[in-house]
């Protein structure tokens, strides 16, 4: 295929409305033999060059487009701001720039919610290895703008100060308010840094929440009955403890615990199952070790059968997510469900029918129906609701219950998944059947209402929602575009003597969907995704980057 032919396929893609993958890289182009898709990185190509290229994240370190250690915008990028990492490619020793290569990139971008003018605003900046080398020997940086880089300064950065360079001078000024540019690399460092933290060897600091679901097979340690298993969860100096399942092999516990993770602290949660003895100690049933780099590296670390150690039979059914601290408490919505009514409910007592009823769990929040007596198949038309949080476990759990004096016997269980709700928006008329019993299915409904946007004047803490960017202190604007030095426009009449090749360039993608963009990569080495529009709303989903 020729590069208009490529670009077809691309265009192709697109109309599809699928979203950009590994699997989608090779069914489109199985012959091209040089290409590599890393979803972790957020990064791939493809090439007709028959050597392969080295790309990288740049996550700290020098790049035509911001200063990694004073966190500005190099000028040159004049009202283009960033809405990607920025990527850098470039052919190893003994390679050529020659034949066709296409750069794919993750965006931070909420396109479904951008109007046509927004889309088309959406540039890639790149730059070559020939014109960073023609940048840093016109010393083209931030010391010729409206910031002097020093060591001084940056120190009076972090005091909320600096020294602005007028007329050849360095002159004290007062604190300012952070400009449009300022915030947005700083919500950029607030999604970034926690994701590139817990790719080396310690642990970004946030919140594991574990589900501990239940286990199957228990071993069996006394001569008479069959165990009373509970589960005890430990990281660090936190414990959690589930509730007592009495006389199981098989107990159910939808057990969950949240964890408050340290930078460079233990990156293990020890799980170990007990017998609960009303006399002397508790027998071991086993343990197992939960690594949580295993969860933060996964996208769906849900429903994971996990194998005890120490004993000879038994396994526990787990889910679990990690929560960045920024996000910790953001809302994600409210839904809203309804138990209508169940069918073919499993007779447990021989004597009678039950009389069910059902418990609805999303973590420690729960909700009880009421007791239809002596049926089958009971209506209960229970309507609740649940604020779901960024820390909330991803599965609401449904338990029907035979109300009887003493201990309720458990008939079935089953699990909701929240993604699920939240993907469709509404579910109507679900019949589910539960597990762990005979027979019986339960009629749920629900509906998800997105918690609403954060407002401009709201403190941004968290990496998935939408931004307003306020532009502030437009005369410290004014000032600094006033201040950018003879030197960039020396740089820019130098090198475009056709009148359109400047030492960053801007160029449309000849792909966009709702997580990567696709661009020609011509001769360039650095890319990034900039728009010059301000307020384009952000929607991150990242998974960590790989070093």
């Amino acid at each position: 295929m020729d590069s208009g032919e490529w670009k077809n396929v691309f265009a192709k893609i697109q109309r599809k409305g699928v979203l950009f993958d590994g699997n989608v890289l090779e069914e489109n182009f199985e012959d091209v033999v040089n290409k590599a898709f890393d979803r972790d990185m957020g990064f791939g190509y493809i090439s007709d060059n028959g050597v392969k290229p080295k790309s990288r994240v740049i996550l700290q370190g020098k790049n035509p487009f911001i200063n990694s250690h004073t966190e500005l915008l190099n000028s040159i990028l004049g009202n283009h701001l960033p809405y990607s990492q920025v990527y850098h490619l470039a052919w190893g020793a003994g390679g050529v720039s020659g034949g066709r290569t296409y750069c794919i990139l993750r965006h931070y971008l909420n396109i479904p919610g951008l109007s046509e003018e927004e889309l088309d605003s959406i540039k890639i900046a790149t730059c070559s290895l020939e014109n960073m080398e023609r940048m840093e020997g016109e010393n083209i940086n931030e010391e010729n703008y409206s910031v002097t880089v020093s060591e001084e300064v940056i120190a009076q950065e972090r005091k909320q100060s600096a020294t602005f360079s007028e007329n050849g001078k360095n002159v004290e000024r007062k604190p300012l308010k952070k400009t449009s540019t300022q915030r947005l690399l700083e919500q950029m460092n607030q999604i970034i840094r926690p994701i590139a933290d817990a790719t080396g060897d310690g642990l970004a600091s946030g919140q594991v929440v574990l589900t501990v679901h239940k286990a199957s097979t228990l071993e069996k340690q006394g001569l008479l009955g069959k165990p009373d298993p509970y589960v005890l969860l430990k990281y660090g100096t936190q414990t959690e403890k589930s509730a007592t399942v009495h006389n199981n092999y098989d107990p159910i516990w939808h057990f969950t615990a949240c964890f408050d993770i340290e930078e460079q602290s233990t990156n293990e949660i020890t799980m170990e199952v007990f017998d609960e003895d009303f006399v002397g100690k508790d027998d071991f049933l086993g343990k197992a070790i939960i690594d949580i780099h295993d969860i933060f590296e996964s996208n769906d670390f849900v429903n994971k059968w996990i194998p005890l150690e120490n004993c000879k039979t038994g396994e526990v059914l787990v889910s679990a997510k990690f929560i960045p601290l920024q996000r910790i408490s953001r809302a994600v919505g409210h839904i809203s469900l309804t138990v209508q009514k169940g069918k073919k409910i499993e007779k447990k007592n021989m004597m009678k029918k039950a009389d069910p009823y059902v418990v609805i769990k999303l973590g420690k929040d729960q909700h009880k129906s009421e007791t239809v007596n002596n049926t089958a198949n009971p209506t209960w038309n229970y309507d609740f609701a649940f604020d779901i949080m960024e820390a909330s476990p991803r599965q609401i759990t449904f338990e029907v219950f035979d109300d009887d004096i003493g201990n309720d016997r458990p008939i079935g269980n089953v699990t909701l998944d929240t993604d699920t709700i939240m993907e469709k928006q509404k579910l109507d008329n679900l019949w589910t059947r539960l597990e762990n019993c005979k027979s019986g299915e339960i009629l749920i409904s629900a509906d998800f209402t997105p918690a609403p946007a954060m407002e401009d004047n709201e403190q941004i803490n968290n990496t998935t929602t939408n931004y307003e960017i306020e532009v502030i202190d437009e005369q410290f604007e004014e000032n600094k575009v006033q201040n950018i030095s003879m030197a960039e426009k020396n740089l820019v009449h130098k090198n475009q003597p056709d009148g359109n090749h400047h030492a960053v360039e801007f160029i449309d993608p000849v792909y966009c969907d709702d997580e990567y963009v696709i661009v020609e990569k011509n001769d360039n080495n650095w890319f990034m995704v900039v728009s010059s529009n301000p307020n384009l709303p952000i929607n991150v989903n990242l998974v960590p980057f790989k070093q």
